[in-house]
């Protein structure tokens, strides 16, 4: 993985990179000594120039499933990662959505009202920024670059399976129809509704299933799942023909 890494960024030279969460195996259970080891070991196989900058997202391996996940775990992530649940960031005039969607459980814990609370919140500053009316109720309100965001986050919008996903990177056949659970493969609908509703995104990236997928919802928002970059959870990450 640390090859693979450092060989791409020499290739590419990218100005940002993102990793849509899970960049630790066991940090639901980790012990405070763990924890920093595997911090820096994150840090070591991650090493990046200063020029580039490097976000990282939250998974459920990084914080725990929702019943998991705790105000400790979430703010010890994002301390090291100096990231929020919630936030935008904008580059070369694209707005880039960071979400926690671990938090998107839709059951009013305190996590996720805080969450679905700022995202609100943000919606409502994407839409002034991209509108020009609503002068008088938009007077306060933080502006971004007025185009649609890229929303990205762990977990993938919902979807029954992977029976529709296209890609050359997609489940082998024998796993394609596989049925998701809600809120554990992936997002419930009632939680992609509220983000496609919302933010109208002009993609959506997402991880968590190991496995690629190209998927369009509501035949205009479309959706690409990254594969696992980890040898461990499938047996070609790495591969240039089916990257």
């Amino acid at each position: 993985m640390e090859r693979a890494f450092q060989t791409a960024l020499w290739l590419l030279k990218p100005e940002v990179v993102f990793i849509l969460g899970d960049i630790f195996d066991e940090g639901k259970w980790s012990s405070p000594k763990d924890w920093e080891d595997d911090v820096r070991r994150f840090k070591q196989i991650f090493r990046h120039p200063s020029d580039m900058e490097l976000v990282v997202l939250i998974g459920n391996h990084d914080i725990g499933f929702h019943h998991e996940m705790t105000r400790y775990k979430l703010e010890r992530f994002e301390k090291v990662f100096n990231l929020t649940s919630a936030r935008i960031i904008t580059k070369r005039g694209v707005n880039f959505l960071l979400v926690n969607s671990v938090a998107l459980h839709g059951d009013h814990c305190p996590i996720c009202k805080s969450v679905e609370s700022e995202l609100h919140h943000l919606s409502q500053a994407l839409n002034c920024s991209v509108q020009a009316t609503h002068r008088h109720r938009c007077k306060d309100v933080q502006k971004y670059a007025s185009s649609p965001p890229v929303i990205l986050q762990h977990y993938p919008l919902y979807r029954a399976s992977d029976s529709k996903c296209t890609g050359v990177d997609a489940a082998p056949p024998n796993e394609r129809y596989k049925q998701f659970h809600e809120r554990y493969d992936v997002l419930s609908q009632d939680a992609s509704k509220m983000l496609l509703w919302w933010f109208q995104p002009r993609l959506i990236l997402s991880g968590h299933t190991h496995s690629g997928c190209e998927f369009l919802h509501e035949n205009r928002f479309p959706e690409v799942s990254v594969p696992s970059f980890s040898w461990r959870n499938r047996n070609n990450p790495m591969d240039p023909d089916a990257s």
